[in-house]
């Protein structure tokens, strides 16, 4: 038992680390959910767009784009470009980032 001792401490001292990361995200996940409105939250699948927000893309050309399949556009949101539902508005997927807008 007495051999096990030093084996144990390493792993005692993994799962706290462990521990401590995961306390940690909980914590950056709480704190982007209490962000405040100044400061726009960030964008994922699935969210729903603000007009506000949203540059329709209307030469995704000029992105190295073709045309957005049937039922989707392109547009930038927050420096992103993303393809979304215009009947939605809800981000179908994120494509990456750009530098600035061109159309």
């Amino acid at each position: 038992m007495l051999r096990d001792r030093p084996s144990l401490f390493v792993a005692a001292g993994f799962l706290a680390a462990l521990a401590t990361a995961c306390m940690g995200q909980q914590a950056g996940r709480a704190d982007q959910a209490a962000a405040p409105a100044d400061r726009p939250a960030v964008l994922r699948v699935g969210d729903r767009l603000e007009d506000a927000r949203l540059h329709m893309v209307t030469r995704p050309g000029l992105y190295g784009m073709s045309q957005a399949p049937a039922g989707s556009r392109y547009g930038i949101v927050d420096g992103k470009l993303i393809r979304y539902d215009p009947e939605s508005a809800q981000v179908l997927s994120i494509i990456r980032q750009v530098d600035r807008i061109v159309d």
